[in-house]
């Protein structure tokens, strides 16, 4: 069974990365910076629809175990509230990473033709950038049973602290099929961290790793930044990658992607990371996929 302490408190062993194209790996060498995307804007539309149709399936099946009426109340209120999390974009936003550093289909999915690198962080420094700023990181979940006892774990500790605290919830100010709404407010920062992990089986060969935010309540923090993406504006906030120590190099590995010149595009990048001081290893993917 995979509890939320387990899961949160896994670190990873080996390099993770980082797909994404040369401009974008020359703006991070400049800024010092990573960007973490708003997770309702990421490619997978209906990522989020996913974790939330399976969070309420176990409480459905919960919510029919005979529990006390007021449990049961809840949870049937909960089962409701969980819709919003479809309709409304709440502000979490996480960085993507992967145990696999040349996968073909993460570079046709996440870097530019022609033009994609892998970006590889050691397993310490994203730890240490990670605790420094409050954030979190965790594996990605994938298999429906590993889901199903996350989720459970989560709804388990939500209704352990309902239970200690419903004789002081305020319910006379609400419709009584909606008066613990307001009160479930207080979990929404938890479900959406734990959503962030959940991914479809069809994912599974990404392997994938994300660091994660708190949750905003409020867009105009001035935390939440906004960019241009492919066809809106999207959110994201920062991840300061910066060097406390002025030995310690940004990057482990970085890998070229398949890519029309190789030998020149290597020389290139080679000499540039080396001038930058931010890397000591490149390699380049070898996978003989071509679209140009």
């Amino acid at each position: 069974m995979r509890t939320i302490d387990e899961v949160f408190s896994q670190k990873p062993q080996s390099t993770l990365y980082h797909y994404t194209g040369i401009g974008s790996l020359m703006g991070i060498i400049d800024s010092k910076v990573l960007w973490a995307s708003h997770i309702y804007y990421l490619n997978d539309a209906a990522e989020i629809v996913f974790a939330c149709r399976l969070l309420q399936d176990i409480v459905k099946k919960r919510a029919s175990n005979g529990l006390p009426a007021e449990e049961k109340d809840f949870l049937d209120q909960f089962h409701s509230w969980l819709d919003n999390f479809i309709t409304t974009a709440y502000h979490i936003f996480v960085f993507s990473l992967s145990e696999e550093g040349n996968l073909l289909s993460q570079w046709r999915s996440y870097s530019p033709h022609g033009k994609g690198v892998s970006i590889g962080f050691s397993p310490a420094f994203l730890l240490h950038k990670v605790q420094e700023q409050n954030l979190r990181i965790a594996k990605c979940l994938y298999e429906r049973g590993e889901q199903e006892a996350l989720m459970s774990d989560l709804l388990d500790r939500m209704l352990l602290t309902f239970s200690r605290e419903r004789d002081l919830i305020d319910t006379t100010k609400f419709h009584p099929s909606q008066k613990y709404f307001s009160y479930m407010e207080k979990f929404r920062g938890d479900i959406l961290q734990v959503f962030a992990l959940i991914k479809h089986p069809s994912f599974k060969e990404e392997c994938e790793w994300r660091i994660i935010s708190q949750y905003y309540p409020k867009y105009t923090v001035p935390e939440i930044k906004f960019r241009e993406g492919a066809s809106m504006l999207v959110p994201y906030t920062e991840i300061k990658i910066g060097n406390t120590n002025s030995s310690e190099l940004l990057f482990q590995r970085i890998i070229l992607g398949p890519t029309q010149h190789n030998n020149l595009s290597m020389s290139a990048l080679s000499s540039y990371l080396s001038n930058k001081k931010v890397c000591n290893e490149t390699a380049s993917s070898a996978i003989p996929y071509r679209e140009w």
